[in-house]
């Protein structure tokens, strides 16, 4: 929802006459990795094919130059677990390529899993063309009933004129109650309220598609998070007749971010005191992520240090076994384990034992290799010494006891004499 001027007349909800234009929104949905499950009749009747060929060829049906774009898009919804919107050109079962709108929602169980997503595509261009009419409130209708949405159109100057029933239901407020300025001020999130005025604002200027997250408090009084977004309608002459928006509950999604960005934060915690030099590698054992303390010890900068570019820091004595020894186990996928010297910044080696452990997903695929090196200099100094101390000993016993045996040989010599 767009932020609301303070000069609203008193609207009253239009009636809808009219049957839905059954051509306008085509709904489908996908299960959890991306796979089509369900295509409306809607949507069946405009692409012209069955749902097997529809959800084996439904990429081929984009137009070639907006392709990539759309691949890539759903594929970063469907890994994210968010919400997307996309206009892209869809060939029709006639041949010709049509502007849809299409938005997908995903669909969490009680354990923030994935079930399945709802896809909604829009007939943009049909959209524009009953803009006007007497039933041009069809697709309000239509959204209204079958997206979970909160849908609103605005005239050119941001003046609000509509707001679906999913609207009241959810902020218990009528449409004459929404109209008004305090509305804004009592639903709205206090922190949010001057970022979502900037945004709503820089988008009635320019005519820019209006997307942003904030927070909406419901009847009950919680707050849930919402997408919002908004398109601006124009007319042949390019001039902007309206604008339609709809507000995406993405709570769940938000949620399980700010828990996602907490893990992250505590992990980089306890990464960064830890007293060793940590580091995280991809599967193929090239090094993405290292810890501050390795970054303090070696002077290094992230770009220096990425891939392999820890060998710059290594002994050169050693490198070249260590890295043999590196590969070795990233190619057989077994726990690695070495002691060598480090550089310092200062240009001091110091003596490590390093370890790292390979991470695997469900499939038992290595995925990550998580790794430490701690510092065993004075460790390795006292070995040396007790080293030195234990060959000297021995020496000395070596040399004493081949003393006796002389002794005992000449001893032996005047007692035969």
């Amino acid at each position: 929802m767009a932020p609301l001027t303070s000069d609203t007349p008193d609207l009253k909800p239009q009636p809808f006459s009219q049957p839905i234009d059954t051509t306008l929104v085509m709904v489908g949905t996908t299960d959890a990795t991306g796979s089509l499950t369900y295509a409306s009749p809607q949507l069946l009747k405009f692409s012209g094919l069955t749902l097997q060929n529809l959800s084996r060829q439904w990429l081929m049906l984009v137009h070639p130059d907006d392709q990539e774009r759309a691949a890539a898009q759903w594929s970063q919804a469907v890994a994210t677990v968010r919400t997307y919107q996309l206009e892209f050109r869809l060939r029709r079962h006639d041949g010709e390529y049509r502007w849809v709108r299409s938005t997908g929602y995903p669909q969490l169980d009680e354990q923030s899993q994935v079930q399945h997503w709802i896809v909604s595509t829009v007939d943009v261009e049909l959209l524009r063309e009953t803009e006007g009419r007497n039933d041009s409130a069809h697709d309000f209708s239509f959204l209204a009933e079958l997206i979970p949405q909160l849908v609103w159109t605005t005239d050119p100057t941001g003046f609000h004129t509509y707001f679906n029933q999913r609207w009241t239901d959810f902020t218990g407020y009528t449409l004459a109650d929404s109209v008004g300025p305090d509305m804004w001020n009592n639903l709205l999130h206090p922190d949010d309220r001057e970022l979502a005025r900037q945004v709503w604002g820089h988008s009635l200027a320019t005519g820019e598609f209006y997307e942003i997250e904030y927070r909406f408090k419901a009847k009950q009084g919680e707050y849930r998070w919402f997408l919002g977004q908004a398109v601006a309608v124009r007319n042949a002459a390019g001039e902007i007749e309206k604008w339609f928006g709809t507000c995406t509950d993405i709570h769940d999604q938000k949620m399980q971010q700010l828990a996602l960005r907490k893990r992250e934060q505590d992990f980089t915690t306890l990464a960064n005191a830890i007293p060793q030099l940590a580091w995280m590698a991809d599967e193929t054992g090239s090094i993405f992520w290292y810890n501050d303390r390795w970054f303090r010890f070696t002077g290094a900068t992230q770009e220096e240090m990425v891939g392999w570019g820890w060998q710059k820091v290594h002994h050169p004595d050693y490198v070249e076994a260590v890295s043999a020894g590196f590969r070795e186990a990233v190619a057989q996928g077994q726990t690695w384990e070495d002691t060598f010297p480090l550089r310092r910044h200062d240009g001091e080696y110091r003596w490590f034992l390093s370890r790292a452990l390979p991470v695997r997903n469900e499939d038992g695929q290595v995925v990550r290799w998580c790794g430490t090196n701690t510092d065993v200099t004075e460790q390795k100094q006292l070995q040396d010494q007790l080293e030195r101390a234990y060959a000297d000993l021995e020496a000395k016993v070596m040399f004493r006891t081949l003393d006796l045996e002389r002794e005992v040989q000449q001893l032996r010599q005047r007692l035969n004499s």
